[in-house]
């Protein structure tokens, strides 16, 4: 029962969550006479220390270990096979690194499937997770500082290309980022757009979600919302239906890096009218996938277990009868791929 609430929270609580028309030319295969290489996890935490923060991160990566297949106990998600603390497999060239950033009280390990994509064709993906901002660790006070996820991305890039463990196999000149739902948002920030008048942004959402109480949102001091949070070792995004919230179209003309973004044409939480397309308007280069046949919102989280469709809420766990997750995750999975191979030449 406490498991459904908070999942029923995830939904509930979202006030900033979470035709192809420019098809790729065609999708990147690895050419291996063995086969991909299997998929390597480690779970890091860093702290840092000047915002008294802990960021965790999960690290997905090609590995030649031969062990056992170990996927970390999850009731309700489905990963993919993976082997956790397996040595990073040798490579003649280095790895180009993705960073990864969730939606509004997601976590780190809620788009695994996106890594199941990437690493085969040698990419190490490293996801984020947002302290307070998580569906086991929510804090409003803190989520309503949505700007620190940018910094969680700053800090975690500056961790990563110096741990011991990344540091010898990391390309630094070859680094991507993929947002879902705020995790788009928090991307724009990243490539260069800033935030404009958002106390009363969230304001104009208290009719939509009535927990931003007037009182919670006074308590935030909100000077800082709109600095300036580019990083330009990223060098190019995917912004998976994506909010944008409180980017000004000319803001969002300050972003120069290429960027893909899918949007869902059914998304009942961020519609892509109002959210992908002001975004598709107004950033240029950017590749678009829209998204049909009844695919929502949620249909870009992990495949849920058994389990999960009995104690998760509908609208997380359930598509619509003409949609089928699996099918999407592949679609969009490809798509990644091969964006981020045509940017870094793979």
């Amino acid at each position: 029962m406490k498991l459904r609430i908070f999942f029923i929270l995830f939904l509930g609580l979202g006030f900033f969550l979470g035709t192809d028309a420019e098809a790729m030319s065609k999708v990147f295969v690895r050419k291996q006479q063995e086969g991909p290489l299997p998929i390597g996890v480690e779970t890091l935490l860093y702290q840092d220390t000047k915002r008294d923060r802990p960021v965790l991160v999960e690290v997905w990566y090609p590995t030649n270990a031969k062990a056992a297949l170990d996927t970390p106990p999850d009731p309700v998600w489905i990963h993919p096979q993976e082997i956790r603390k397996a040595p990073i497999a040798p490579s003649k060239s280095k790895y180009p690194l993705i960073l990864m950033s969730h939606g509004h009280m997601g976590e780190r390990r809620d788009r695994s499937w996106l890594a199941e994509k990437l690493v085969p064709h040698g990419y190490v993906v490293a996801s984020v997770e947002h302290h307070g901002n998580t569906w086991s660790g929510y804090n409003p006070l803190v989520s309503l500082r949505f700007w620190e996820r940018a910094r969680d991305v700053h800090f975690v890039l500056d961790r990563v290309l110096e741990d011991p463990f990344l540091r010898d196999s990391i390309d630094a000149n070859r680094i991507g980022f993929i947002g879902y739902s705020l995790g788009g948002m928090t991307g724009l920030s990243l490539g260069g757009a800033k935030a404009e008048n958002v106390k009363e942004v969230i304001y104009l959402q208290q009719q939509k979600y009535r927990e931003l109480a007037p009182e919670l949102v006074e308590q935030v001091d909100f000077s800082e919302a709109g600095s300036d949070f580019r990083d330009s070792r990223i060098k190019a995004m995917v912004l998976l239906c994506p909010a944008a919230f409180v980017h000004p179209p000319h803001t969002l003309e300050r972003i120069k890096l290429p960027i893909a973004v899918v949007a869902a044409e059914k998304d009942h939480v961020l519609p892509h009218r109002e959210h992908a397309e002001r975004i598709i308007r107004h950033v240029k280069p950017v590749k678009v996938k829209v998204l049909k046949k009844e695919v929502g919102h949620h249909t870009l989280l992990n495949r849920p277990s058994n389990l999960g469709k009995q104690v998760l809420h509908e609208a997380i766990c359930r598509d619509h009868e003409a949609c089928d997750r699996g099918k999407v995750h592949e679609e969009v999975g490809d798509f990644t791929v091969s964006f981020f191979n045509e940017i870094f030449r793979r």
